[in-house]
């Protein structure tokens, strides 16, 4: 008799354990479930839950909490409005703390990507440049996160005042690229998708750089860049990539 309380307790303890929303992934999977029942209100919980605390558990889960989830998020809002507002809500108190001083290049991510999916890029514009005055460092951090959209939206000013040195660029390019090529041909789990975004990526950072460049008149800065991009590059595509870049971006100059 005197073991039933333990056998109890330890009944409860388990019980709590297999309702334990510790694992973000099955938590998604639920909110998802929740959506399909029309039980929206579990739905949203669980959606609050796994972005508040998904990477706490699993930091694997940084692009899907910033990308499935959110579309699944914004999904639930249209059919149930206190998702939608409890999104916005959200959104807007992670800005505030940004221009407040208070915020992070991750919560910068955050807010990006709820914009994003909520067709509200010029948000993020707004927000930046509010960061520039009120937290200047910050906002210099952040530029990476923010170059897509503020180009986007024709700030090439802003760009050129916040971007790094070109040559630092293409070296940070460089290194990225060299890394992805390694992986690609010592990993297993390495495919050739991975490869071909690996080179995308690449291209896409030298045509953002040298857009801003020759926006902002830095024509002979621009064909540098381009230069040392495709220096010692032996991918084809990169190489073709990159002449196109300077055809598209460099006007040829005139003959006298």
């Amino acid at each position: 008799m005197k073991k039933a309380p333990f056998l109890i307790i330890g009944f409860i303890v388990l019980l709590l354990a297999c309702d334990n929303p510790g694992d973000p992934e099955k938590v998604l999977a639920r909110a998802r479930k929740y959506y399909r029942q029309g039980q929206y209100e579990k739905s949203l919980q669980d959606h609050i839950w796994f972005h508040e605390n998904a990477l706490t558990y699993k930091p694997s889960l940084y692009g899907v909490r910033l990308s499935f989830a959110l579309i699944d998020w914004i999904e639930l809002g249209r059919k149930y409005p206190k998702a939608h507002n409890a999104l916005i809500d959200l959104r807007n108190r992670k800005a505030d703390l940004l221009r407040n001083r208070q915020g992070t290049p991750e919560l910068f991510h955050d807010v990006k990507s709820i914009n994003k999916y909520l067709y509200e890029s010029r948000k993020t514009v707004e927000l930046y440049k509010d960061m520039t005055d009120s937290d200047f460092d910050l906002a210099k951090q952040c530029y990476d996160l923010a170059k897509d959209e503020l180009i986007a939206h024709g700030e090439f000013t802003l760009c050129n005042r916040m971007m790094a040195a070109p040559l630092f660029i293409v070296r940070d390019m460089r290194t990225m690229l060299n890394q992805n090529i390694r992986i690609y041909r010592s990993s297993q789990w390495a495919d050739k998708a991975h490869l071909d975004w690996s080179i995308a990526n690449y291209l896409q950072e030298a045509e953002q750089t040298v857009i801003v460049l020759a926006e902002n008149n830095r024509l002979v800065e621009a064909k540098r860049f381009l230069a040392e991009a495709a220096d010692k590059i032996d991918i084809a595509r990169i190489k073709t990539g990159i002449a196109d870049l300077e055809n598209q971006y460099i006007p040829t100059q005139s003959p006298d």
